[in-house]
Parts: structure tokens; sequence; C-alpha cells
């Protein structure tokens, strides 16, 4: 990706990743939280309980996507080791592959306040996937 990275730039091109943040893909349920990395504890995890109501956000941000058969095991992001690690990984990812620009996934289901010091450990241009249709709701991921 280093190589692929100094490529585009050579040719005035920019990169740009994609990450998801917010969860790991299960291939059953329960998963096997051992095979998850660097999160591989079933207390990295919030517990189960599949999104049911997208009107309630303590819903949205602490259930899991997905369904019993490809569960998204939803990742406890209000754990302060958890954020330490997300923000460090970002950081790293960003040097350590000339990264220009960070795409995030599933902002709305991680809890607002984890996005500012993300986007300052990225130290590059970010922009947030939010799903909804009421410009109200969405407006808030701006800031």
């Amino acid at each position: 990706l280093k190589s692929l990275s100094t490529a585009l730039h050579d040719r005035g091109m920019y990169l740009m990743v994609d990450v998801v943040v917010n969860h790991m893909a299960g291939t059953s349920d329960p998963p096997n939280f051992s095979s998850f990395q660097p999160f591989s504890s079933q207390s990295d995890f919030h517990a189960e309980c599949f999104v049911s109501n997208y009107d309630n956000q303590t819903e949205v941000e602490q259930c899991w996507l997905g369904d019993k058969n490809v569960p998204l095991v939803d990742v406890n992001t209000e754990d302060a080791d958890i954020v330490k690690t997300m923000n460090t990984w970002i950081s790293t990812l960003v040097s350590n592959y000339n990264v220009d620009g960070v795409r995030i996934d599933t902002v709305k289901h991680v809890r607002k306040d984890f996005w500012p010091d993300f986007a300052k450990s990225a130290g590059v241009f970010t922009i947030g996937e939010v799903l909804h249709n009421e410009t109200d709701y969405v407006s808030a991921y701006t800031r």
C-alpha cells in the first residue's frame, strides 16, 4: 500500500482509505471473540442486542448491526483503552501508508464525542458516512 501511495502521489493523485470503527464481523453467533484483533475479549464489545429501533440513539450506538447469521459485533468505544487503541491505530495507518484522507463507515453507530479525537489522531481529511434522511440529525455529526 505504501508503494501504491507513493506512485499515486508521483502522479498527482491522492489515497483515501475506508475504515470501520464500529464493529467486527463475526462468522457465528455467538462470535468467537478470541479470533478478533486487537480486541479479542467479549468485554471489548457491547452486549449482544441487534438494532431494531433506529430512532433510539442508545440502541443505534450500543447494539449490533447484522443478524444472527453474520453478526457485526459492536466495539465498546466507551472504554478508554479501546479509544486509545483506535486513535493510535488510525494515526499509525495514516503515517505508515502516507494516507491523504479517511472515509469512516457507520459513524452514527458510535457515540458522537468519539469522533473529534479520532479525526485529530488521523491528522488528515476525514469524512464519515451517516445514513439518515433528516438534516437536523446528520448536521450534528459535522461538529
